[in-house]
């Protein structure tokens, strides 16, 4: 397993995604039922923020046990930095970046949620996985898996009116 540089960047990320967890939680409460089954829209986002909010607290316990990125290593170098961090980051910031997009093309009703998901899909995961060419037919698939069985599932098993055209 990867450590992360800064123990303090865990924990400040987990306890962000806990605030707009405890958010939607608090924005969902007063969501109508539902017209085609009893429990209404409300428990999907519910429980997602419940366990989300679990991952951070798990999250932040293990990264309260480790020692701190910049202590002394026994050579006198600082433990846990590389000369990758910097590209680090610019992933981190283009995937933010392309989530953001990806967001507001689901709000502006570019395209079905669908085609939508695909597209992120396959620009996040090919972003990470640096576009290595013999990674692109299984982010193919896996894209076009995810994207059209949530919609299948979601609108088919779920009944969820999904953003899109």
């Amino acid at each position: 397993m990867i450590e992360s540089v800064d123990r303090r960047v865990d924990i400040a990320v987990a306890l962000g995604l806990i605030v707009i967890c405890a958010i939607a939680l608090f924005g969902t409460r007063d969501l109508p039922p539902g017209t085609f089954e009893p429990l209404g829209s409300a428990p999907v986002p519910q429980a997602t923020a419940a366990i989300i909010i679990a991952l951070c607290t798990i999250v932040i316990a293990r990264a309260s046990r480790r020692p701190h990125a910049n202590s002394r290593a026994p050579d006198g170098v600082i433990a846990g930095k590389d000369d990758s961090d910097k590209a680090n980051a610019g992933r981190a910031v283009i995937t933010v970046l392309l989530t953001i997009g990806y967001i507001a093309a689901i709000h502006m009703r570019l395209a079905t949620f669908a085609v939508l998901t695909t597209v992120y899909l396959v620009l996040t995961i090919g972003w990470l996985s640096r576009f290595k060419p013999h990674l692109l037919p299984a982010i193919a698939a896996t894209a076009l898996i995810v994207g059209f069985g949530c919609q299948f599932i979601f609108t088919r098993v779920f009944i969820v009116d999904l953003p899109g055209l």
